[in-house]
């Protein structure tokens, strides 16, 4: 009989968060490294899982391992292994190859076109809130030792990575916004003449500050919390200034950011449908909106189509939706953890809300504190 391990996630004829054991796996592939968890970060997508009963588990089995943010340490390898060793500090990247699309086929499981690809805690693959893991070795990132505690950071830090990524090679199209030379959209200081309005102060929401704060952006974060929230401290930490959007309309909010016309970045992070969409008509010329948030449900809405239309065509302005990321962005997530903690004085520690052991996992997901941003749970 194999060994087991506790695993926390979802079954499929039960509702709300549930154990299970499951089998320690082993490797089966040269390709292959064996990791031990030591640390599982939990948010947004794991809540929402189980508040929408939305579970998404392999055929064949009755069980879901949740959590997709992670950092451990490997303790065996396959044979043909050649970037890591026994004892390597890594997380592991979360989406898994179609195999079939050309973006899989070099490495860009995040912009797959067929749909078919799985996700580590979140669609058919087992994820991290459990003791160890087996991951083909393209998938599994070296993580510097000195930054184990901001291991679970890795992860949504690159949704926010990929985001700034996107509007770095889109708005590159535009050399003559700025004629300083240090404010090119490849230089570290591209957003020094740039101003962006953040949608949501959660976690990536916050990460997406840290990165436009790091690269001199000025930035207004927006959320319908009170100031003196540990998530609107935290923004005005990194330099940003806060929106209250309660009782606001769209122009109040961007009349409070910015003048007609500089409104050059917005990043949605909220998954707010409403408030989303009603921004886009304040767009400044040239500007681009990046949306990371995925609501749930249905939610209708009446705009004048043919307005925005207009607007996006005359104003050559770019809305582009960006989910997931790849292994690029989890080492540029890496490098910049330490630029992020240097420039703001070790802010990721305070962003560090709650933390668990995983026999506490009925505490974590019973948690109704709204105040919360990055939630970590001790495996080992």
């Amino acid at each position: 009989m194999s060994e087991t391990m506790l695993a926390i996630g979802l079954k499929r004829n039960a509702k709300g968060i549930q154990e299970a054991q499951i089998p320690i796996p082993k490797i089966t592939k040269p390709t292959e490294a064996l990791i031990k968890i030591k640390e599982t970060g939990i948010c947004g997508t794991d809540f929402n899982m189980i508040k929408y009963d939305s579970k998404d588990i392999a055929e064949g089995e009755d069980f879901i391992t949740l959590g997709h943010e992670v950092i451990g340490t490997v303790e065996k390898i396959g044979s043909e292994v050649k970037t890591l060793k026994e004892g390597d500090l890594v997380t592991a990247t979360v989406r898994r190859s179609c195999g079939i699309c050309n973006p899989c086929l070099h490495s860009q499981s995040d912009m797959c076109m067929t749909g078919l690809f799985k996700e580590r805690g979140i669609h058919k693959l087992h994820g991290f809130l459990t003791k160890y893991v087996v991951d083909e070795e393209e998938y599994v990132v070296k993580v510097p030792k000195e930054l184990e505690k901001y291991g679970v950071f890795i992860e949504p830090l690159s949704i926010a990575e990929k985001g700034i990524e996107q509007i770095k090679i889109i708005q590159s199209r535009m050399p003559w916004s700025c004629a300083h030379p240090k404010h090119r959209f490849e230089e570290e200081e591209w957003g020094h003449c740039k101003t962006a309005l953040v949608i949501g102060a959660g976690p990536i929401g916050f990460l997406a500050t840290c990165l436009l704060r790091l690269g001199g952006v000025n930035t207004y974060v927006v959320e319908i919390v009170d100031e003196a929230s540990l998530k609107i401290q935290l923004a005005k930490e990194l330099g940003a200034q806060y929106i209250d959007a309660r009782n606001k309309k769209p122009e109040d909010i961007v009349n409070l950011c910015c003048n007609v016309g500089t409104l050059d970045i917005i990043f949605e992070a909220s998954g707010a449908s409403d408030l989303a969409i009603s921004l886009i008509p304040y767009m400044s010329r040239s500007s681009i909106y990046v949306m990371t948030g995925i609501p749930k449900g249905e939610k209708h809405t009446i705009f004048d189509a043919h307005a925005i239309l207009r607007q996006i065509v005359r104003h050559n302005q770019v809305i582009v939706g960006s989910v997931n990321s790849n292994r690029n962005h989890f080492v540029m997530a890496i490098n910049d953890i330490k630029r992020i903690n240097k420039k703001f004085n070790n802010i990721l520690d305070e962003a560090i809300t709650h933390r668990f052991t995983l026999s506490q996992y009925k505490e974590i997901f019973d948690l109704k504190e709204k105040d919360r941003i990055k939630i970590v749970v001790g495996i080992d």
